[in-house]
């Protein structure tokens, strides 16, 4: 499974960006590998940036993303990329990333 999140930085160490399509970084996990792959935010748009960045995770392979509240238009491309939402605690990537794994034990 591939997670995605948005990060302050490029480290897994870093806070999570409360700011989802306007973050520094772009994190995916793979559970099945236990790597970080990270990715400066490439999206310098004033307006649609939410869907943009949904968009990137998919192609990315994500199907879970771990994010701050995101905007309808954002909800609707996760909701058509069939990703799944987990709302993300005010902790560092790899907090977060445990948190969800523990609950969601596969």
């Amino acid at each position: 499974m591939k997670i995605g999140l948005c990060a302050k930085h490029e480290t897994k160490s870093s806070q999570v960006d409360d700011r989802f399509a306007r973050a520094s970084f772009f994190v995916v996990y793979n559970s099945s590998t236990s790597e970080y792959t990270f990715f400066k935010n490439p999206f310098d748009v004033e307006h649609g940036a939410g869907p943009k960045v949904i968009e990137f995770f998919a192609e990315k392979g994500v199907t879970v993303l771990i994010a701050p509240t995101l905007g309808p238009n954002a909800q609707k491309a996760a909701q058509m990329a069939e990703m799944s939402i987990n709302e993300q605690t005010q902790s560092t990537v790899e907090e977060n990333i445990k948190d969800f794994l523990e609950k969601h034990a596969f």
